[in-house]
């Protein structure tokens, strides 16, 4: 083996290295950016906040806080949906909630979503048809009026297991949209297949 004279080889500094290879391997900035007039794509969340009116508490001055465990539901899994309203108002305001037993008697401390609840949510399939609570009359128990004190603030839970109203069989597979306070705040759901 021998040495071919004419040849030789020849060592780059590491700076001069990375700015030859350097543009054959980095994403150009234009690939990297949306284009102009264009958006990123957001990924759903699973809190939302804003201001909504909650019965007689104004939505100037009524923060509401949604939360929900997941936005892909699996068969057997229930969806759970959280809030919490705040009166930042400087007065009282009042808000109606069940009775914690025979009516009349004490208002329940415990407050829930749903067609009964204190605050009300629907799920509409992908046709924008509202299939839960659905568009029917309900009949709730007795509610009564409670009072939330300015600065206070009321949490409270309701859940969707995945089927219509009155019925027992799940919904098809495909996409849905939780609504809380009538649109002021709207999630994304995906129903799965498994």
């Amino acid at each position: 083996m021998g040495r071919d004279s004419g040849r030789r080889w020849v060592t780059l500094p590491a700076s001069v290295a990375l700015s030859i290879l350097l543009p054959l391997v980095a994403v150009p900035p234009a690939a990297a950016a949306p284009e102009k007039g264009t958006t990123l794509a957001r990924t759903p969340k699973l809190s939302q906040v804003g201001h909504a009116a909650f019965w007689d508490c104004p939505a100037e001055t009524t923060e509401l806080l949604v939360i929900v465990n997941m936005l892909t539901l699996h068969p057997a899994t229930i969806l759970n949906i959280s809030f919490t309203v705040r009166n930042d108002g400087t007065t009282s305001c009042s808000y109606s909630a069940q009775y914690a037993g025979v009516a009349p008697g004490p208002i329940s401390t415990a407050v829930t979503a749903g067609p009964c609840g204190s605050v009300g949510y629907e799920i509409e399939n992908s046709q924008h048809h509202n299939i839960w609570p659905g568009a029917r009359v309900v009949n709730c128990p007795a509610l009564g009026g409670r009072q939330l004190a300015a600065g206070a603030s009321v949490s409270g839970v309701g859940t969707w297991d995945q089927t219509e109203w009155d019925s027992k069989y799940r919904v098809p597979v495909g996409e849905y949209t939780l609504i809380v306070q009538n649109t002021h705040f709207r999630f994304p759901l995906r129903i799965a297949g498994s």
